[in-house]
């Protein structure tokens, strides 16, 4: 992810939020568990404007949209206009709702002017614009939502003492997690009845490994449980990528509150850690990733969506956009694009997954598309990808069958709702 504002900034730009907090606040792990710090509203940015869909129109000449096998329309299409900087990121599993970013592109660096937590209505004016701690256009935090409706947030700064600090962002309070070197928040997540955070390790000096942070959604993230993975050797150089399961998908055996899945890299490997509620930490499964991963999930085993051939400074393959599907203990499944994407997502499907992708149509060539792939739950497509609509930027979210979309072009996003499900 885990992810979708212009895709591929939003998905792996490191977080921070300088004015969010206090800078006289002690937040070393070792002071006990530290006390929320109040928000004033005033210190984060006003909504952006609202977003207001309407009927798209079909017709010659005017862009539609394709689906892959498996999935169709559940209603019909819409498309709001916005300014051609807005930018935008989904929580993998809030269907209906969006971070929307206004941004100032006179200036460079872009500046924020507004961003917000929006609930999407497809007959109108969006609504509930929630204040999110996100004040700099290159240093987006990972964002989750609940399925009661509330936005949280994890970023980490650095102090002038050159360590760095993460916080969690629940309501109008940031709680610090702890202070240490390298010490960063990589991924968010929330499921039915908890959320999960992916760090690096906390510590005075950085090592390999991750940590979990999981716990309620309405309880301070300094009283969430902290799990640390912990490679098997003194060399190894793992490092955290992505969370690939919050909760087992419904109608599995994994058991009342499943567990918690996450994905790191260590050489050339994408490796499964999974934290269940009860037992210690444990590796379950690694696969091939030398070239670096889109996104990863788990349904009926661990699937990564990976790169395929090297990528040059420029975003360039030699051999194309040469991607797979790779699973624990089968052969990878291989697809191609025009060139290697610029962003992804795994989404799981009440049955099996969706796979999406933004890719140039060649080396150094502007226009993109959205690509999109149906997988039965061992990760195997069940058809070749569909090139969805010519986009600039794209989200995902998938709860359940129901699938929302989101695709700009330019000064328009088109709102895709959808089913999707594996034979």
């Amino acid at each position: 992810m885990k992810n979708s504002l212009t895709a591929a900034a939003l998905i792996f730009l490191a977080a921070g939020c300088n004015r969010c907090t206090p800078k006289d606040k002690d937040t070393k792990a070792d002071a006990g568990p530290p006390a929320p710090i109040p928000i004033p509203k005033d210190e984060l940015l006003p909504p952006p404007a609202p977003w207001v869909f309407k009927p798209a129109r079909i017709g010659p000449g005017i862009p539609g949209i394709a689906l892959p096998e498996g999935c169709q329309m559940r209603a019909p299409l819409v498309r709001a206009k916005v300014a051609a900087s807005t930018r935008f990121v989904a929580a993998p599993r809030a269907t209906g709702v969006l971070v929307v970013a206004d941004a100032d592109e006179k200036e460079t660096p872009p500046r924020l002017v507004g961003v917000a937590g929006l609930v999407l209505d497809a007959e109108g004016e969006s609504k509930g614009a929630t204040p999110l701690p996100w004040l700099d256009a290159e240093a987006m935090p990972r964002l989750a939502r609940t399925d009661a409706g509330a936005w949280l947030a994890a970023y980490s700064e650095q102090g002038e003492d050159k360590l760095s600090r993460v916080f969690v962002h629940q309501g109008d309070h940031a709680t610090p997690l702890g202070e240490g070197d390298r010490f960063d928040a990589l991924d968010l997540a929330c499921g039915a009845s908890r959320c999960a955070l992916l760090t690096t390790r906390l510590g005075n000096v950085a090592t390999a490994g991750a940590e979990l942070w999981i716990g309620a959604p309405n309880e301070p993230a300094s009283s969430w449980k902290r799990t640390e993975l912990v490679p098997d050797t003194p060399e190894s150089d793992a490092r955290p990528s992505c969370l690939a399961r919050i909760e087992a998908p419904a109608g599995s055996d994994a058991g009342a509150g499943g567990s918690v899945v996450a994905a790191l890299l260590e050489g050339q490997e994408l490796v499964f850690w999974e934290a269940s509620d009860g037992g210690a930490p444990r590796s379950i499964g690694r696969v091939p990733a030398p070239f670096g991963i889109v996104d990863a999930t788990v349904a009926a085993g661990p699937i990564a969506l990976v790169y395929g051939a090297s990528i040059d400074e420029e975003g360039c393959a030699k051999e194309g956009g040469k991607l797979r599907f790779e699973r624990v203990g089968k052969e990878a499944a291989e697809v191609r694009a025009h060139a290697p994407p610029i962003s992804g997502a795994l989404r799981p499907l009440e049955r099996g997954v969706l796979a999406t992708y933004l890719a140039p149509l060649g080396c150094g060539v502007a226009r993109k598309v959205a690509y999109a792939v149906v997988l039965d739950a061992e990760g195997t497509p069940i058809s070749t990808p569909m090139p969805v609509a010519d986009a600039t930027s794209f989200a995902v979210a998938a709860r359940g069958a129901d699938v929302d979309m989101w695709i700009q072009m330019g000064d328009e996003v088109s709102w895709v709702r959808a089913t999707c499900a594996a034979p």
